[in-house]
């Protein structure tokens, strides 16, 4: 008797093992979480408003020799839309992410004032701008990153001087030249991953360009060669919104 009641334990408890295991097997396996990182290439475009002003200081005439400490002419009050693109890497480390960015915009950033006691205007139109900045960010909640940048910035604009009616030689209308400013950038922004590999950011940036000295010819108007220098001196400040495409797939959570 004792013999048969273990040998029905036994066949009980292996028939039970067998139905765990097979269970076991046949159950659902959890799929790894995917994670979101920063890290990696990125490319994207922009659109936004740019404002500022220009400063213009007359500082030699030629023939005539330098002004000593210069002739203030004009400070125009610029503003205007710009679009473009960058491109981008990002390396996160824990919640701090390092990154350095490439920006390149079309712009028509624009200001005209009256100058030299009313008898002209001057007219400065920045035409691109473009950034190399290094960022420094941190992660806030899942999928946000705020972070500041800083580097340098290239700008280049058209100066024109306008001459009011009955002043000039016959069909003068005005004269221009051209300069492309170097100068320093700071910024802050933040930016929101709402897909594996898609995020959109939001920016503001201030720019503070070096002295750029321009030379207009007004041989036109004066009859004979004559040229006049004058410093040019821009502050920009540009906010934009923008889409980022992230190169490669989601990080997974390793179980």
């Amino acid at each position: 008797m004792k013999t048969k009641i273990a040998a029905a334990a036994i066949l009980l408890a292996s028939t039970s093992l067998s139905f765990a295991a097979d269970m076991a097997t046949k159950a659902p396996l959890m799929a790894p979480a995917a994670v979101w990182n920063w890290t990696g290439f990125y490319i994207g475009g922009h659109v936004g408003a740019g404002w500022g002003t220009t400063e213009s200081t007359l500082t030699a005439i030629n023939p005539g020799g330098a002004i000593p400490g210069g002739f203030p002419i004009a400070q125009n009050s610029r503003s205007g839309f710009l679009g473009g693109g960058q491109l981008g890497y990002n390396y996160q480390s824990g919640w701090v992410v390092f990154g350095v960015q490439g920006d390149i915009a079309g712009m028509d950033v624009k200001g005209t004032t009256p100058c030299l006691g009313g008898i002209a205007s001057c007219t400065a139109k920045s035409d691109w701008l473009g950034t190399v900045t290094g960022r420094l960010g941190g992660v806030v909640g899942d999928r946000t990153l705020v972070y500041v940048k800083g580097g340098a910035a290239w700008l280049h604009t058209d100066h024109t001087l306008g001459i009011t009616a009955g002043f000039g030689g016959p069909g003068v209308a005005s004269i221009s030249s051209s300069s492309t400013a170097f100068g320093w950038l700071l910024g802050l922004g933040a930016e929101y991953a709402f897909d594996h590999n898609w995020s959109a950011f939001i920016e503001y940036d201030y720019m503070d360009f070096d002295k750029k000295n321009i030379a207009l010819d007004f041989s036109p108007f004066a009859g004979v060669p004559a040229t006049a220098n004058v410093d040019i001196k821009h502050k920009l400040s540009v906010a934009k919104i923008g889409l980022n495409y992230k190169f490669g797939g989601p990080v997974v959570a390793k179980y």
